[in-house]
């Protein structure tokens, strides 16, 4: 710990540097500021056009939901050509994937989500990438790849808050698989784990309807 004449000392030292040093010290200085000034100047340019690509990614949503189609496609391939890169790039790919969904493209969809359910980024997109990609696959007639990602799911996000819908789907698919017995124990373990669930009365009404293996 530097004493008060210790500190005097050096202060003394570092004045008298300057004095003898004032060109190389104003350069330094300088360059110091310029560097400030330059990154200052890149954050703040980073948060505009995050900004933008946000604002300009919510226009590309609202034409997805009204069913403007054309529009949407249009407006997210100018966004990917202006903003790829910013914050908002994992949601542009999962709704260019939507857009795919939505005009029946499934397969290309289905290998969109598949690539955000593995490492998209931040990790909250894979839950919901992993539950489109399985309604992907069975869009395009896929029953054992969407069974499997029905199960993956309740396997790795067993309290996701689309826990409930994927346990429908797998027993959905299970029947479409061929396998009654598995879609009803299914159906009894939805009503077990939502009493309460708009779609309770109609998975019971399925496990009572369903053989069962003798």
């Amino acid at each position: 710990m530097l004493t008060t004449n210790q500190f005097e000392k050096y202060l003394a030292q570092a004045v008298t540097w300057i004095r003898e040093h004032q060109e190389r010290f104003w350069a330094i200085a300088g360059t110091v500021l310029l560097t400030v000034l330059l990154i200052g100047l890149l954050i703040n340019r980073r948060q505009t056009q995050n900004t933008q690509a946000w604002f300009q990614l919510g226009n590309a949503q609202g034409q997805l939901m009204q069913g403007n189609l054309d529009n949407a496609r249009k407006t997210l391939q100018d966004w990917e050509t202006t903003f790829q890169g910013t914050e908002a790039a994992t949601y542009a790919k999962f709704m260019k994937a939507d857009l795919l969904y939505r005009t029946s493209d499934y397969v290309q969809a289905a290998r969109i989500y598949h690539e955000l359910a593995q490492a998209g980024r931040p990790e909250v997109i894979r839950p919901l990438a992993l539950s489109a990609e399985t309604a992907a696959e069975e869009m395009a007639g896929h029953i054992p790849q969407a069974l499997a990602l029905a199960k993956t799911f309740l396997e790795t996000y067993p309290d996701h808050f689309m826990a409930g819908p994927m346990y429908l789907s797998q027993a959905r698919l299970s029947e479409l698989a061929g396998n009654p017995a598995a879609a009803a124990a299914i159906y009894e373990r939805f009503v077990l784990l939502f009493p309460q669930s708009p779609w309770t009365d109609l998975a019971r009404g399925r496990s009572q309807t369903l053989p069962r293996n003798k």
